[in-house]
């Protein structure tokens, strides 16, 4: 491939319908799949490390091939929305970002801030949307690599032999990943079938996701026990997995219909989960030895080697299903000159459930000597079901009011049912501590969107702003607990996330499109945000705000050269919130936590046809608040990423490097860990890596 380009001439991801980049009123990012390939891109961390104001964040509770992005200084697990070739990954609860394979992936979109009109209930601070290539239309590349810990792997994406007028492809990954964490890993199965003739297209999903999870760092008081428990330990049970199966079938249709567009897509996924991990409790020092230390409780002398004598960890087995159901059909018609509309209706539908053991075990600091869930007793049970409807009535505008004045007006008028019920089941505590509860909530609410795009000099300057309203029913984890307990009469379901969000900015092209660029500042004021209080409850975060600049740059050198800079400043910040009882619980103008000031990046491709190419990427994050009471502070960190390779006519090397820098700070906050051990606990970034992919072209 030639020079790989950021910025394409369409997107799709904003309007749903292919639309000059120049034309949208918000800030819309393209990173080209033959970029990542260019640098070694396999997860989102690394897709996303040269786009402004996004923090990819490896790992988290979902394993070590999930991901927690983080944009416009949010890092939420369901804040984002992540979709595949147009459908919502994950559905109508969290993106299922371990799922994400990015082999023969033709672009990526990023859209910043809510989709409230297209997408629904569904998306706060931005859309991430993977696009594959179509059917028939692969990137037709084969690899094999091998790299650090034992990592190794295989992929091909190739066209299939056409059945007369259907066209077809078939991409394939087999890949194992290994980590500097003891006994944290994953490995990937992954098969993608896609098809299509006329307007009919049917794709095919399938994946087995075995991973063994990794070791996370807790906060005792206002410090990160960094000190106690090494980077590269697992505390985790013996035997800790997070195996996951998902199969997933899409089926569309587009066609003329009179003077317009017609589009319709179904999709249907079923996931399968069977977990088994645990969780370190607070820290209390009992003695100097970490291979002898009380976690949490009182020593027990009698027990095995002074430790608590009801363990020092707390974990659970668990198996989960999740079924995702997603519908939209809309027309696209012009209505005079220069005006086109969107119509639509949608739905999405999840259930999901999960029955758990929950268990004290015996694990020390530094990871050895850790139990397996079947030598250890099951002192409760707990079950949860879930099912969700989001539906959605949608109209957008598109009015080019005169040659360089575009308009764009959205309303959805979304209806959201969902009903819950948990049961947990205390075992050790001869039933003292059973409890059970239901909720469900309906709500009707309209969200919407208004922006205005002015290309001032032609392409070499367009300035836009657009203002969003958007609604979002709070996503659940699934993790161990019952999650309703409805006793006491308060809500098990909690109230709904609502964001108002404004955004400028200015885009364009100079010295002949040589240079490409886009700057923009939002500010976005949010209710109910979901977090965690004190006593490690989910809650709703009462008034938070969120507001900041990002600018992102792309110059077209001579030799094949193209140099990318980006750079953000995020305020977010608590404006009402108590994480506590008493004046000392409320946080009121503090900065979110995990939330970073200054972001910034840059990078140097190198991609002529044929001989040595290279890459190199640096990422800075700013200083970080890890906790609500802004008590502990991280500074910032800078990563590097690189990439060298050579082209023999059509067959590739390329050696790539990860993290050279082997930092090794806090990325993210484990919810899980909070619920399940009480342990504010960190997930660190993982360690240096380098790997060897060979490519080879493929009929």
């Amino acid at each position: 491939a030639e020079q790989p380009a950021s910025l394409e001439t369409m997107q799709v991801t904003a309007t749903r319908e292919p639309v000059p980049v120049e034309q949208v009123p918000a800030s819309v990012t393209i990173v080209d799949g033959d970029e990542l390939r260019l640098r070694g891109a396999r997860d989102l961390r690394t897709a996303l490390s040269l786009v402004a104001g996004v923090e990819g964040t490896p790992t988290g509770d979902a394993g070590p091939a999930g991901s927690v992005p983080a944009l416009w200084g949010l890092r939420e697990a369901d804040a984002f929305l992540l979709v595949v070739d147009g459908v919502p990954w994950g559905g109508a609860f969290n993106p299922a970002t371990p799922g994400l394979d990015l082999t023969d992936v033709e672009r990526i979109e990023i859209l910043r801030g809510a989709a409230p009109v297209m997408y629904g209930a569904t998306s706060f601070v931005g859309v991430i949307h993977v696009i594959h290539y179509a059917a028939g239309s692969s990137a037709r590349i084969g690899t094999l690599s091998g790299g650090s810990y034992g990592s190794y792997g295989a992929s091909a994406s190739t066209a299939l032999p056409a059945l007369g007028g259907f066209r077809q492809s078939l991409a394939a990954n087999v890949e194992h990943r290994g980590f500097s964490v003891d006994r944290q890993e994953y490995s990937r199965y992954h098969l993608l079938y896609r098809g299509g003739a006329g307007g009919f297209h049917a794709d095919a999903d399938v994946s087995v996701l075995p991973q063994a999870p990794g070791n996370v760092v807790f906060r005792n008081g206002a410090s990160l026990r960094t000190d106690l428990i090494p980077a590269d330990s697992n505390a985790n049970p013996a035997d800790a997995k997070l195996d996951q199966k998902r199969v997933q079938l899409n089926l569309g249709y587009d066609t003329r219909l009179g003077g317009s567009q017609w589009a319709t897509t179904l999709s249907l996924a079923r996931t399968w989960d069977h977990i088994v991990r645990g969780f370190l409790r607070n820290y209390a020092p009992v003695t100097g030895n970490v291979a002898n230390s009380c976690v949490g409780s009182v020593p027990d002398p009698s027990g095995p080697d002074g430790k608590c004598d009801d363990g020092d960890a707390d974990g659970y087995a668990q198996t989960r299903q999740v079924t995702d159901l997603y519908f939209d059909t809309h027309l696209v018609r012009p209505l005079w000159t220069g005006a086109h509309v969107a119509l639509g209706v949608d739905y999405l539908y999840g259930m999901g459930q999960q029955s758990a053991g929950n268990f004290a075990y015996f694990a020390a600091l530094d990871g050895s000597g850790a139990q397996s869930s079947g030598d250890v007793p099951v002192d409760e049970t707990t079950h949860l079901e879930d099912r969700r409807h989001f539906g959605g009535l949608y109209a957008q505008m598109d009015w080019q009011l005169v040659r360089s004045l575009q308009l764009l007006l959205g309303v959805r008028l979304n209806h959201t049912r969902e009903a819950l019920a948990g049961e947990a089941v205390d075992i050790a505590g001869a039933g003292a501590g059973n409890a059970s509860g239901a909720d469900q909530r309906n709500q009707t609410r309209l969200s919407g969107v208004a922006g205005l795009g002015w290309q001032a000099v032609g392409d070499a300057l367009t300035l836009y702003a657009d203002y969003r309203n958007a609604y979002k029913p709070l996503a659940i984890d699934f993790g161990p607990e019952a999650d309703c307990d409805d006793t006491g009469g308060e809500r098990c379901i909690l109230e709904p996330e609502t964001s108002e969000s404004y955004e400028v900015g200015a885009r364009g092209r100079l010295l002949d499109s040589a240079v490409q660029y886009d700057v923009s500042a939002f500010w976005m004021d949010f209710q109910n945000l979901k977090t965690l209080d004190d006593f490690g409850d989910t809650v709703n975060g009462g008034h938070t705000r969120f507001t900041g600049f990002e600018t992102e740059w792309r110059v077209a050198l001579p030799a094949s050269l193209a140099l990318v800079a980006n750079y953000a400043y995020h305020d977010s910040r608590f404006l009402d919130f108590h994480r506590g009882p008493g004046p000392a619980g409320q946080v009121a103008r503090n900065r979110f936590e995990m939330a970073p000031f200054h972001l910034a990046g840059g990078g140097l491709l190198f991609a002529p046809p044929s001989g040595p190419t290279a890459s190199i990427v640096a990422n800075y994050v700013g200083e970080r608040r890890l906790n609500k009471s802004n008590s502990l502070s991280k500074g910032g960190y800078t990563t590097l990423d690189a990439s060298f390779g050579w082209r023999f006519r059509q067959v590739g090397v390329n050696l790539v490097g990860s993290n050279l820098t082997d930092r090794r700070d806090a990325v993210a906050e484990s919810e899980l860990a909070e619920e399940v051990s009480g342990a504010s606990s960190y997930y660190l970034l993982p360690a240096r890596r380098v790997d060897l992919v060979v490519s080879l072209p493929l009929p």
